[in-house]
């Protein structure tokens, strides 16, 4: 686990380590979670990088954000996510558009079969060199048969991209949209997982609705700031 021992951090029915994914894997049992939602790191294409600073729209600045976002290739952790969840369960993954064909590949190359592409809708528009982007993408996987859920709303999510002071991470995603997802595609005390948590908002969006939570983060800034999120949640 990483250099020496992974940091762990246990409470709120979260589990999170510090280290990296594919070395905390290896201490995962088979089938052992019930829902993947992940976030991974992409390389960021044109404008977003300048001088260290990841800049987007609403004028905040994080400088010196620390992604590793070349090291990661999907058919490395793709199988390892694979193996970890429980048959007839669901696994959602983000993607840009630039990403999104090639991580479909990945996940069928893994085992994965394809259910649904569900579009979020941030509400508000980035520039871009064609047509203004306003959506991200959530491919959405079973593995093995169809299990029965409790699917509700459409194709499109229309949600908030938290801003200013409610972002604690660049890339940050909704709360109340996973809640959504984790809602729909478990039941309570079932285990949720994200490999690439983050500031945790699957965290706290499982924690929110009953669910357990396990997440790792290779960068130690944002463990550390998981760690504050699942204890403020803390009862």
């Amino acid at each position: 686990m990483g250099e020496k021992a992974a940091a762990i951090y246990a409470g709120s029915g979260a589990v999170l380590y510090h280290g990296d994914f594919l070395r905390i894997a290896g201490s995962m049992e088979n089938e052992s979670v019930d829902m993947v939602f992940t976030d991974p790191p992409f390389e960021l294409t044109g404008g977003g990088m300048k001088k260290g600073k990841l800049l987007y729209e609403g004028g905040e600045v994080f400088q010196n954000c620390g992604f590793s976002t070349k090291e990661i290739n999907f058919k490395d952790w793709l199988p390892e996510v694979y193996r970890i969840l429980k048959k007839e369960r669901f696994f959602y993954v983000m993607s840009n558009d630039r990403n999104l064909f090639p991580l479909h590949d990945a996940c069928i190359a893994s085992g994965f079969k394809f259910c649904e592409l569900l579009v979020m809708d941030k509400k508000m528009t980035v520039p871009s060199t064609y047509y203004p982007k306003r959506a991200e993408f959530i491919l959405m996987y079973r593995k093995g048969r169809f299990r029965r859920a409790h699917f509700s709303g459409s194709t499109v999510i229309e949600t908030r991209i938290p801003r200013g002071k409610e972002k604690r991470h660049p890339t940050e995603k909704p709360v109340p949209m996973i809640e959504h997802l984790v809602r729909c595609s478990t039941l309570e005390n079932e285990i949720c997982l994200d490999p690439f948590m983050g500031s945790c908002p699957a965290g706290e969006a499982c924690i929110k609705n009953g669910r357990g939570f396990i997440g790792v983060e290779k960068e130690r800034r944002w463990f550390e700031i998981s760690q504050d999120r699942i204890k403020s949640l803390e009862v």
